[in-house]
């Protein structure tokens, strides 16, 4: 009766414990939400997820063609992936069954909060099963308070990137619970789920598939590691559960366009190659005569080996065949002028390592080295190379760029990179049995490195990148309190009735809790924990917020008709449609990026009145928006003519700072098809 209290009690403490880090990361998070006005967001893309859900709520679901922006073409929507704007519409629809006041602005401002904070949880729950609480408690603190996993998932930034970190997370987890779990049934349902998450992650992002990437390491390092192919059938099950689902529900999967081109290539084919594969060796191993292969265990585990270096061959082939596809159809890899304006997708330089992850970025990465030399040993070892590789071109990039130069800095990094795989693999190939825990281990290098590749280049990935390093640092604090708990056990100047009295356990914990505190706020470590309110209330604010540009958007939306067509600058685009009511040209989706320089090129710096009319004519405008952010030699600050009728402001119009005129054609002035170019003439 006494160890069943003891362990009630236990698991309440742990209870606790989750609740309480569950409940500071969201109060650190909602903080922001009293500096912004109503019906504002603080991003641009939340706008856009925001429409797409009022849309949904009022017809039940999306149009093939959203005819408000984009004109006069509109917005194909059938190459976008939109699960995020349903979520939100038809969570409101069951929320205000219960509470009819919620709206669905709201709900949508504290959905990025609720998202994250999900995620953790289920995050919290899988490493306390399979690492215990402290562990998952540190990791559960760390990605609770680190600025750079609060910037993007605060109440008001309602974009989709905590929605996919709940999906991924979901998908991840529940896939590794699956491969841990002995019971037949509840290995069933875990596939199920995972399976399920991956439909609704691949509907939701375009760069889903980097989760996708993560189980299949995983699934490959059983098919180097096992001779036989257990566990075939649910591998099988969790593929159809989203391979052809999306397929059918997406004609993005189909013949993707733009931002979607690679969709098949990169989603649907991998899954079906590692199946072949698995299904290869299973005949050779079960049905086809090859003694070799059934009475040799490691023949078979050669065979997985040589079958996946020809497949990374064969991806890698792909990957530089389509090399120009992907510099303008991935926003990742591009590199044109339209996206070096972009300020999330710059590259991160060490400061914003520091000021976002104080010293964890370090410690997350030296974690994930000394994790890999515990598991591996020489092996491990080995690895340690190109991981500091990685390590010193992406944290430590500009320092090292000084002295390499930025080519032989980035093609170290790609090869430490394809180094780093090559050895994973090697090491899979040479392991004589699997380890409980390793798959996990397995699965956060690879979500490491993945997403290490990614933010390297562009800011916005950093966001993902948080988990594995929080993962590999709570490792490495939990395997430092346990060294230096034995050696303070052993240590001569403690009394032995002191460590008769104080249980090592309870001083593993407390000096792992010394170490974290140290990382939260003590200077030498980088003290972030000083910045997370900070980055909840300051890193982002309110757009267009308390401006003369929302009163611009007050005044359209009481005396403009809701087709009315404004063109302005791109990124005030769904800004328009929400808080304005118009319609739009050209918006922060970056659909058809030409029409963004043919903008700039033939409206803000137009040679002649009558090019910039043409150009607003092809494309249906009716009005014109030009704000203190747009060029200072912007045609438009010149002498007009009568084409172009001031309306707002209706006083001081030549000094105002927001200026929207309507625009009155003259009758020579004809549409023409060269300002609807989706791409430069070559």
């Amino acid at each position: 009766a006494m160890n069943t209290s003891q362990k009630l009690l236990r698991l309440a403490g742990q209870w606790i414990v989750f609740s309480g880090i569950l409940l500071v990361a969201f109060w650190i998070r909602i903080q922001g939400v009293g500096t912004i006005p109503d019906g504002q967001f603080t991003g641009n893309d939340p706008y856009l997820y925001y429409w797409q859900a009022q849309i949904v709520s009022e017809q039940g679901r999306l149009p093939a063609r959203d005819m408000h922006r984009w004109l006069p073409l509109g917005r194909d929507l059938g190459q976008t992936l939109n699960a995020y704007s349903y979520a939100i519409a038809y969570a409101h629809k069951a929320i205000t069954v219960l509470f009819p006041n919620v709206s669905l602005y709201h709900l949508a401002l504290f959905a990025p909060t609720v998202c994250f904070v999900l995620g953790l949880g289920v995050l919290c729950l899988f490493l306390s099963r399979a690492f215990g609480w402290l562990f998952a408690s540190i990791v559960g603190v760390l990605l609770a308070t680190l600025p750079g996993t609060i910037e993007r998932s605060t109440a008001g930034f309602s974009d989709r990137d905590s929605w996919c970190f709940l999906i991924g997370v979901l998908a991840v987890t529940t896939y590794l619970a699956a491969l841990q779990t002995p019971q037949k049934r509840w290995r069933m349902l875990f596939t199920i789920a995972s399976g399920i998450s991956m439909f609704i992650g691949g509907i939701s992002w375009e760069g889903f598939g980097v989760f996708l990437l993560v189980i299949l390491l995983v699934e490959f390092w059983k098919f180097l590691t096992s001779e036989t192919e257990a566990g075939l059938g649910f591998y099988l099950l969790w593929v159809l559960l989203f391979v052809p689902p999306l397929f059918l529900a997406s004609p993005a999967y189909r013949s993707g366009e733009g931002f979607a081109t690679h969709l098949f290539a990169l989603m649907l084919v991998p899954p079906f190659v590692l199946l072949g594969l698995r299904s290869l060796r299973y005949l050779l191993i079960t049905k086809v005569a090859v003694s070799r292969f059934r009475n040799n265990g490691k023949q078979a585990r050669h065979l997985a080996f040589i079958l996946t270096l020809v497949t990374l061959a064969a991806a890698l082939g792909y990957f530089l065949s389509q090399q120009h596809t992907f510099a303008t159809s991935t926003v990742s890899f591009s590199q044109n002028q339209l996206m070096e304006t972009v300020g999330e997708l710059n590259a991160p330089d060490y400061n914003f390592w520091v000021f976002r992850y104080g010293s964890v970025f370090f410690l997350g990465s030296v974690g994930l080295m000394i994790a890999s030399m515990h598991l591996w040993k020489n092996d491990g070892t080995v690895l340690v190379v190109p991981l500091v590789g990685v390590m010193l071109t992406t944290f430590f990039r500009g320092q090292l760029e000084s002295f390499l130069g930025t080519s032989s800095c980035t093609l170290l990094f790609f090869i430490c990179v394809a180094g780093g795989t090559l050895v994973l693999l090697f090491i899979a190939w040479q392991r004589d049995e699997l380890p409980k825990r390793e798959l996990t281990y397995v699965a956060m290098a690879g979500w490491w490195l993945l997403w290490v590749a990614l933010s390297r280049d562009a800011r916005r990935y950093d966001f993902f990148l948080g988990l594995p390093l929080a993962f590999f640092t709570a490792d490495l604090l939990c395997h430092g309190a346990s060294v230096v708990s034995e050696k303070l056990k052993r240590a001569s100047f403690l009394s032995e009735a002191f460590r008769q009295r104080i249980p090592q356990s309870l001083l593993k914990i407390g000096l792992a809790v010394l170490m974290l505190t140290l990382l939260l706020f003590w200077t030498p470590a980088g003290e972030y924990a000083k910045r997370s309110l900070h980055a909840a209330t300051r890193m982002r604010s309110a757009k267009p917020g308390n401006t003369d540009v929302a009163q611009a958007f007050q005044w359209m939306k009481a005396e403009l008709p809701n087709t009315a067509i404004v063109a302005a600058r791109w990124d005030y685009g769904s800004q328009l449609n929400v808080l304005a009511g118009v319609k739009t040209v050209t918006d922060q989706d970056h659909y058809i990026q030409h029409w963004i320089h043919l903008y700039n090129q033939h409206v803000l710096h137009a040679q002649a009145e009558q090019e910039a009319l043409e150009f607003l004519k092809t494309h249906t405008a009716t009005h014109i928006m030009l704000t203190n952010r747009d060029p200072q030699n912007a045609f438009l600050r010149g002498q007009l003519s009568e084409a172009f009728v001031p309306v707002y402001p209706t006083e001081n119009f030549g000094e105002a700072a927001v200026k929207v005129w309507a625009l009155h054609y003259p009758p020579d002035i004809k549409p023409h098809p060269k300002y609807l170019a989706t791409a430069p003439e070559e």
